[in-house]
Formats: structure tokens, C-alpha cells, sequence
């Protein structure tokens, strides 16, 4: 897969200043339009009983070159690396901590909890581009995230292989299940549904050696019955596609919404759909209170 140099990155950098929300305004210091979005007051979420925020993010492809001109993503499917990296350097100057769907079934068991300010970022489909362009930039911000696999695709041209699964099983990352062929269980029998939320599941649990507790929807094909099914396997939540907003209802753990990110979008785009703005971090601080503090954007080491 072709890289960017580090010429070809700087010029597309310059390139990209020039145009409205994007390149060097993508990271601190934000230019006035994002500042504005930033230290905005947080929405008043009035919430029922039994719902619970956490925005779940999803991705498909991230830096698919294929998919890019002049350093420009030309589908919504994909996400370029330098916007991928400033979505998630923003993440972190606001506060956000990420967390595993598995998390999320852990806290609406009542075996675990969730910290302030959760995000979960999820990847469906296991494109080998999630290995060799997001991982990375995923463990340069410290963040985690839930992968969800077809397993009859692992090892074929283009996607992940069962060495590259265990080894962000082994740096944090959930590794979930996407069915075994990425059928669309709405129009599949029950038969066929039942093969691709089973069969999936005994076969990363056989490769990786972890329980899989964590299911999406293909497509986020859903009809009734389905999430019966996915309880009956063992899974313990799941999610589909669809929704734009961060309140989940626990009566809906078998499709949870999770919002597309779209490469399309821009980073204000990206930072008006989140619960959670930057009012009381040193982000809105005036620069007196934060001159000696570290930017939480910055990299881990």
C-alpha cells in the first residue's frame, strides 16, 4: 500500500490550509469556527430512565488510497489518516475516554462501569487498512476500539489475518464478530442467520482464545427475532448503523445506534455530533490558566 512522504504529506498539508474547517485548523490551535463549536455550552440531555450516553463512532475504511485524490477522501466509506488523526487528537483535548463495546455490556450487567465522558470507536468488515493505518494511530493517542470481523474474509487479499487480529487482541483492542459472510440477516432464514451469528463466534473465540461478547449487524440488517438469536449465542450486546445520536436506551443492548463517521465530513461536522464540548477544559481556558499544562492531545509515548 502506497505511504505518504513526509514532502508529500507537508504540500498536501499547505494545500489543505486554504480551505474552509480543515488541515492545520484540524489541530490545536483550532481556527475560530471550531473554537466557537468547542467552548459552546454541552446540550441539556433529559434523560429517561434506563438511558445512558455514549456516542459509538464507526468506521470502515481509514487511508485507503483508492479511495483518496490529492490527499482527499472521495467516499464516505473512507476516512484519510490525517483526518482520522485529528478526530482523535480532538477526542482527547476534550476530555474523552474510550471504551470497548464489551465495556458497555459490562456496565448494563452491573459488573463494570463507565468513565466520564465515554467514546467507542468501532471498525466493521476487518480491511487491512484498519491494521496498518488506523491501529497505529490509535495507539499513538493512547485510544482503544472495538474491530468487528467477517470471519470467512480473515486472511483473504485486503483484509486482516488471524496474526494481525491477535496482535490488537493482545494491545487492547475488542475483537468482535460481523457474521461469518456478511450476509444480511433481515433477508436470511433463520438457518442461515443462526450459521452467521454462531458459527462466527466459535470461530474467532477457537482463533483468538478470548469469549466474544460483541455482535454487528451486517448492513445493520435487523428483523424480529434476531436479537433472540444473538442472546441465545452468547453475546451479550449489539449494534447496528444509523443513528445520529449518543442516548441508548438499555432496553435496546441487542442494536445499539452508532453514528457513521463520514470522510466527507469535516472536523466541525465531526465535533457538532458529539454529546460533549470543551466548556471547563484548558482547551476554553484562558491561556494564563493553561500555559504550563501539557495539551491532552498530544501523543502518548
Amino acid at each position: 500500500m502506497r505511504r505518504w512522504t513526509i514532502v508529500g504529506l507537508t504540500l498536501a498539508l499547505l494545500l489543505m490550509t486554504a480551505m474552509d474547517g480543515w488541515a492545520l485548523g484540524n489541530s490545536p490551535p483550532y481556527d475560530a469556527k471550531i473554537m466557537e463549536q468547542l467552548c459552546a455550552p454541552d446540550a441539556v440531555l433529559n434523560l429517561k430512565e434506563g438511558e445512558f450516553v455514549v456516542p459509538v463512532l464507526l468506521y470502515h475504511f481509514v487511508g485507503r488510497t483508492t479511495l483518496e485524490k490529492n490527499g482527499w477522501s472521495i467516499s464516505s466509506y473512507n476516512v484519510t489518516a490525517a483526518d482520522f488523526e485529528a478526530q482523535l487528537a480532538l477526542l482527547r483535548q476534550l476530555g474523552y475516554h474510550p471504551v470497548t463495546v464489551r465495556e458497555i455490556a459490562a456496565a448494563l450487567d452491573g459488573t463494570g462501569t463507565l468513565p466520564e465522558r465515554p467514546v467507542a470507536i468501532t471498525f466493521d468488515d476487518g480491511w487491512r487498512e484498519q491494521y496498518e493505518v488506523a491501529f497505529p494511530i490509535l495507539q499513538k493517542y493512547g485510544m482503544r476500539a472495538t474491530f468487528f470481523v467477517s470471519t470467512a474474509f480473515v486472511g483473504y487479499p485486503r483484509f486482516m489475518s488471524w496474526e494481525e487480529l491477535a496482535e490488537m487482541r493482545d494491545a487492547g483492542m475488542e475483537i468482535a464478530s460481523h457474521g461469518r459472510k456478511h450476509v444480511n440477516l433481515m433477508d436470511a432464514d433463520d438457518k442461515e442467520a443462526w450459521r452467521e451469528i454462531a458459527l462466527s463466534k466459535e470461530k474467532l473465540e477457537e482463533e483468538l482464545g478470548v469469549p466474544v461478547v460483541s455482535f454487528a449487524y451486517a448492513f445493520g440488517g435487523w428483523r424480529r427475532g434476531l436479537s433472540g438469536m444473538v442472546e441465545r449465542a452468547g453475546y451479550r450486546i449489539a449494534v447496528g448503523v444509523g443513528g445520529g445520536s449518543a442516548v441508548h436506551r438499555a432496553g435496546t443492548r441487542y442494536y445499539l445506534r452508532r453514528m457513521e463517521v463520514s470522510g466527507r465530513g469535516t472536523l466541525l461536522t465531526f465535533l457538532r455530533r458529539l454529546p460533549w464540548r470543551g466548556a471547563g477544559t484548558p482547551l476554553c481556558s484562558p491561556p494564563e490558566e493553561n500555559s504550563s499544562r501539557r495539551p491532552r492531545g498530544e501523543p502518548v509515548d
